[in-house]
């Protein structure tokens, strides 16, 4: 209450003067020419405190918006808080500043509502989003809103980044602490060299300020990794701290060992009474199994065809799975719960068997480098038989047994091996070879239409990722999808007809047909008719402008295609020019292969390509730039029928 007073003692003022900011909003608008609105600062203020032997924690966050165009007053009417049973919102207000002659006058913003947060990727959490309104908003109008945040646990403290979907004038985060508290941070993303670091010194309290100014909105790319890959960041954390005098230091985090022993009593005392219900399911599913990995399997095909996968992120409930009885009896959960379920099974089965915490492909960092809950966001299950370590992701009802799902590819799997024990494992990267899209389409000509028939045939992820695109649709959604992918020519594709199937084999591959013409595609000059062949053109919207992209390419998964294309020669005419074979690779990224050859009446093309990379950086953008570029000069090229 006193806050929201003071903050409009200081708006009214606001009315009568003008200040040294607002003074320069000129110079602003002209330094963010051709943007909507510039954040003019973004403030949060965390201040630490020990009551009563414990740390607390909130933050105080003022935000300053100044809109620089119309439309910026209709894109930026709003501000939105996060929060949480782990970040309660305590207070929030905000207000509009609209010029008035040589000051402002003071809107105060009254349409403030709450409602669920849309997480993605959850269908249940205690998240909440509370959304201020700003009214009255006209060019050269500001709005400033400002809320407090407890932060519940210390263990979670906020991070901060510099970068918004504004352009930023001034950002400041800012930590206060008592002196007998060792508080550690880091900073990650790029251009970490803006930002600039001091430090003050009280009585009983350090304070540390980060700025960083004049930094331009970030830019949104397709095929890209997650924010925090490279959008400048910083995390901040307690490692140790003192109650008292003479009372000893209690570690907080620091290592890997101090997130094992945060992490642990979440899994302590799970599933330590039997369960007459899983010990049944065990046993008929493994009776007549020969060995422990046909035991496993077993176990986890049973998980995916009957455990419905629900996602909870609702306070500590977000990291303590659940019973093991009780999500088999519920027959839904989420990924800790199914990791449960999956663990308690695979041990009653005689499989040694942990849970395992892992950060899926959006979070960038490393268990030692970053030894934080902010590591990891995901837990599955890891059996151990021989010396072989079997990655289970109970939440994905596709994926065969032994392969991991494409999100954790090459990321870091905790092991929880017992009390005070742990392993971390690399989960390995899927080779091209395993995900391979064989495509072949027969075409002929009939003036200067194409008609055609495609065949395609998956296997690996892409098979997979079309399962789980196919499973929920309707017949006319099935088509849509058919035609996505076998779509070729032109955008006169015209689906005459269409087939999918799903095959119950062990590598779960997927085949789909697609019949076809396409209108207004061949050319005639004179006697002769010219077609291009390419009627797909793979990866050429990938080229990449190194000059407006600094952040890396990301794939799902590595891969292997081989696209052919036989065309029929038409009766009296022959082949007069065939075009050149191309064949060009890049080491550790990916190759591609063309070649023709004419035979009995037909011509055909051959196109193969292999990807041997999830992640295209920026010092390799010229050679990925390379490879796409020669691709591009040979998709242009027709081959040339004469008539005889």
């Amino acid at each position: 209450m006193k806050k929201t007073i003071l903050i409009l003692a200081i708006l009214a003022a606001a009315d009568v003067t003008v200040s040294a900011q607002d003074e320069n909003i000129a110079a602003i608008a002209a330094r963010y020419e051709g943007e909507n609105a510039v954040m003019v600062s973004n403030v949060e203020h965390v201040e630490i405190k020990l009551e009563r032997g414990e740390l607390k924690a909130k933050s105080e966050v003022d935000e300053e918006i100044l809109i620089l165009t119309d439309i910026g007053a209709s894109l930026y009417n709003a501000s939105t808080v996060y929060h949480s049973s782990f970040n309660k919102l305590l207070e929030t207000d905000g207000v509009t500043l609209v010029p008035n002659g040589k000051g402002y006058r003071t809107v105060k913003s009254k349409q403030t509502k709450t409602v669920k947060s849309t997480a993605t990727g959850v269908f249940y959490d205690d998240g909440q989003q509370t959304i201020i309104t700003f009214t009255e908003l006209v060019k050269g109008a500001k709005t400033k809103s400002s809320h407090t945040i407890e932060h519940t646990n210390i263990h979670f403290l906020p991070s901060f980044y510099f970068q918004s979907y504004l352009p930023i004038a001034k950002a400041e985060f800012k930590v206060t602490f008592p002196k007998n508290v060792n508080l550690r941070w880091q900073l990650r993303g790029k251009d970490t060299n803006l930002i600039k670091l001091t430090k003050e010194e009280g009585r009983n309290t350090n304070t540390y300020t980060w700025t960083a100014e004049n930094l331009p909105r970030f830019k949104v790319f397709e095929h890209a990794p997650d924010v925090s890959y490279y959008m400048p960041h910083i995390l901040i954390y307690i490692e140790d701290y003192t109650a008292g005098k003479n009372a000893e230091r209690k570690r907080i985090f620091g290592t890997v060992d101090d997130l094992y022993r945060f992490y642990y009593p979440f899994i302590r005392d799970l599933n330590k009474e039997p369960s007459p219900e899983i010990s049944k399911i065990v046993a008929s599913l493994t009776k007549d199994a020969v060995s422990e990995t046909e035991k496993a399997m077993r176990i986890y095909q049973y998980v995916q065809q009957n455990i419905k996968y629900i996602a909870f992120e609702d306070g500590m409930g977000g990291f303590i799975p659940r019973e093991a009885s009780l999500v088999c009896s519920r027959k839904y959960g989420d990924c800790k719960d199914m990791a449960s379920l999956l663990v308690a099974m695979c041990k009653e089965a005689g499989i040694r068997a942990y849970y395992t915490w892992i950060g899926t492909r959006r979070k960038p960092y490393i268990y030692e480098e970053t030894p934080l809950p902010v590591v990891d966001n995901h837990m599955i299950c890891t059996v151990n038989i021989g010396d072989e370590w079997i990655f289970l992701d109970g939440t994905d009802a596709l994926i065969p047994f032994g392969v991991p799902p494409h999100t954790i590819q090459g990321k870091e799997a905790l092991v929880g091996l017992g009390k005070d024990k742990y392993k971390i494992i690399k989960v390995p990267q899927i080779a091209a070879s395993h995900n391979v899209i064989s495509d072949s389409t027969h075409i002929n000509l009939t003036n200067n239409t194409v008609k055609g028939y495609v065949n395609i045939n998956l296997k690996g992820y892409c098979a997979w990722g079309l399962q789980e695109v196919m499973q929920y649709k309707s017949p006319k959604e099935r088509e849509d999808a058919i035609k996505a992918i076998a779509l070729r020519g032109s955008n006169k594709y015209l689906q005459k007809s269409f087939d999918y199937k799903a095959f119950d084999n062990k590598g779960k591959d997927v085949a789909a047909t697609s019949t076809f013409e396409v209108s207004d595609y061949a050319q005639q000059v004179g006697n002769e008719w010219y077609i291009n062949m390419n009627l797909q053109r793979s990866y050429e919207d990938l080229w990449i402008n190194p000059k407006d992209r600094k952040i890396s390419l990301e794939l799902d998964y590595k891969s292997r295609q081989k696209q052919v294309v036989v065309l029929d020669v038409p009766k009296g005419f022959h082949v007069s020019y065939l075009p050149p074979a191309a064949e060009l690779s890049e080491d550790k990224l990916w190759s591609f292969k063309i070649g023709y050859k004419v035979s009995e009446g037909q011509v055909r093309l051959v196109k193969e390509y292999e990807m041997n990379t999830l992640y295209v950086e920026p010092s390799q953008f010229e050679a990925h730039n390379r490879l796409i570029e020669e691709l591009k000069k040979h998709y242009k090229e027709s081959v040339v029928l004469r008539a005889d």
